[in-house]
């Protein structure tokens, strides 16, 4: 095997050897959910008092492009000169056939509560946040029409423990005051290492207007600041197949991701026991296909004074490996299918408008649940039962002003989900203890030798495809800082969130007309947790709804050029946690800091 990648590479770089005396933009370059530049248009977009830019990422340097041009630089003042500057630059820069690249960063991690943050969901700055102590970069473009990344980061594993009490735990997120990226550095030992990567590297292929992207990379869909319905960016990475067609006023976006079937990890506990049980060896035959399949169309109306968007997605199971080829058509309707056994639809709707310059106001909605006229109605006491709401909102501002040589920007967001929303039975109606449903629940298969945790093995990371946070929550979420490009950035938030019993563990069920009933319609957020739950035998404890919030500050500094400081500061106290009442207020403070270097 190793030989045979050898070969694979030595292959690449002999070929694009023949091209590499020839230099041009490469327009069809991929820039990242995460993209500096895309930041910098968005802000400029608000300034300028336009809608904002297309918000289903990633992009191509074609479309980035595009979506400059709307912007007369002419007319600019200074602080929004310069940013226009900063993209043009990173932009049209000139691009080789072959380029080679390597990053270095050295980050330390400290806080206060080693006893009750010991996970990595418990840290602001989580692993997909921190960056490996090296990344080399591997970028191909070896025709007008072809683009190619990879990625190889040298960093410790997220996961490298187990327990029966807790499933996958970790050493680097919190049992210790101060741990670091560092890959020999205590509690890390040499089988830390993390084998998973690459967790960004694809192949492209476009023109002008389009794009088609095959490989690992984020996605995020919709201008969350705390997440998206549909997709957010919080995943490590998506196994995904993305296809956009883009002109003035109007985006088309088909994408696919493939993960693991729920059936290779449940039942995730052992219901005699409450021992977790979903760890398994490399050996294990694999088998069922888990798949998000979906397509956005994206509107720029009124002068580009507002933007629509509309998204229609499904999660799609087969255990059998069956595919319906229907799904795959680009205009198919998915809730018209009608296969309830095999999948599970889920529609948004979003629209953005900046009445004046410098604020832009957006709303966005998502239906994963809801009754039809005739159908059985939650709460309505003229049925005896119904299927269960599942809807979530969300309405905000942003707002961005040019100062000197950068912007001032800002942004306020409210968010709440139903507590069943993104859960679902698997097509039988009913859902038992240890069963999994066609939830918008989806995992990533983490392998681990163990190290200084022990426990080897590979285990399945299970998360929320849409809204990080899941349902039965509000969130409120205020930001602002001050960013010049290239040089330096501060920026302070304060999040809040109150949080139900519901997670993405309960079991679904229908709800009672009656309010006494044994599972009566909920609204967010709960205090009981009236069904069973896949990831905790002891759910009928929790009676209260949590409370978190977090305030935090961080800021970076570019001391020469390709090396930067950077530092961050949160503050977080979480009320009720784990949604008991009887357990005391729990609060931590986390501070990351460190130096990077690009090659």
């Amino acid at each position: 095997m190793k030989k045979t990648l050898i070969l694979v590479f030595g292959i690449l770089f002999c070929i694009s050897l023949l091209f590499a005396g020839s230099t041009s933009t490469n327009v069809q370059k991929i820039h990242s959910v995460d993209s500096d530049v895309y930041e910098a248009i968005l802000y400029l977009y608000i300034a300028e008092g336009y809608a904002l830019p297309s918000t289903a990422g990633p992009w191509s340097a074609d479309e980035l492009l595009k979506m400059l041009a709307r912007v007369d630089r002419y007319k600019l003042n200074r602080g929004a000169t310069a940013t226009y500057e900063y993209v043009l630059k990173a932009l049209e820069e000139d691009s080789k056939a072959v380029k080679f690249g390597l990053d270095i960063a050295l980050e330390g991690y400290y806080h206060t509560d080693t006893e009750n943050f010991t996970k990595e969901a418990d840290w602001i700055l989580g692993f997909n946040e921190r960056r490996p102590l090296l990344d080399l970069v591997l970028e191909t473009w070896p025709s007008e029409h072809f683009y190619g990344y990879s990625s190889l980061p040298i960093a410790n594993n997220c996961f490298n423990g187990y327990t029966a009490d807790e499933g996958i735990v970790s050493t680097f997120f919190g049992k210790n005051a101060f741990t670091s990226n560092l890959i020999i550095l205590p509690p890390a030992t040499l089988s830390d290492l993390d084998f998973n990567i690459p967790f960004r590297a694809f192949g492209a292929i476009g023109g002008e207007g389009w794009s088609l992207q095959i490989g690992r990379d984020k996605l995020s869909w919709g201008p969350g600041e705390t997440g998206n319905f549909i997709v957010g960016d919080h995943l490590l990475y998506h196994n995904l197949g993305r296809l956009t067609t883009y002109g003035k006023n109007f985006k088309y976006t088909f994408a696919t991701s493939f993960f693991p079937h729920p059936a290779e990890y449940y039942p995730i506990i052992d219901s005699t026991n409450g021992d977790f049980i979903n760890k398994q060896g490399q050996d294990n035959v694999l088998t069922g296909l888990n798949m998000f399949v979906a397509h956005r169309l994206e509107w720029r109306l009124f002068a580009n004074k507002v933007g629509i968007a509309l998204t229609e997605a499904m999660m799609y199971q087969s255990l059998d490996n069956t595919l319906d080829l229907r799904i795959l058509s680009p205009a198919i309707i998915y809730h018209n299918n009608y296969i309830r056994s095999n999948s599970n639809s889920i529609i948004s709707f979003e629209v953005d408008y900046t009445p004046i310059k410098f604020l832009n106001l957006y709303g966005q909605m998502v239906v994963d649940e809801f009754a039809l006229p005739g159908e059985p109605v939650p709460g309505d006491t003229r049925w005896e039962s119904a299927l269960p709401n599942g809807f979530g909102f969300m309405a905000g501002a942003k707002a961005s002003y040019p100062l000197k040589n950068g912007m001032v920007y800002g942004s306020l967001e409210w968010a709440q989900t139903d507590p069943y929303l993104y859960l679902r039975d698997n097509g039988n109606r009913t859902q038992i203890l240890g069963e999994y449903g066609i939830n918008w629940v989806v995992a990533l298969r983490q392998f681990s030798n163990g190290g200084s945790g022990g426990g080897a093995g590979v285990y399945y990371d299970e998360q929320f495809l849409g809204y990080e946070y899941g349902g039965d929550a509000i969130v409120l979420n205020a930001n602002g800082g001050f960013k010049q490009f290239g040089k330096w950035y501060i920026e302070g938030n304060m999040f809040y969130m109150l949080h139900g019993t519901h997670d993405k563990w309960t079991l679904w069920s229908y709800v009672d007309s009656n309010p006494s009933g044994d599972t009566p319609n909920v609204e967010t957020p709960t205090d009981t947790h009236y069904n069973e739950n896949n990831g905790d035998l002891n759910e009928e404890l929790r009676n209260a709804v949590s409370e978190t919030l977090v305030i935090g500050v961080k800021g970076g500094y570019s001391i020469l050029t390709n090396l930067d400081v950077f530092a961050q500061a949160d503050y977080i106290r979480v009320v009720n946690p784990g949604n008991i009442s009887t357990n005391p207020t729990i609060t931590d403070v986390q501070l990351t800091f460190g130096v990077s270097y690009s090659l």
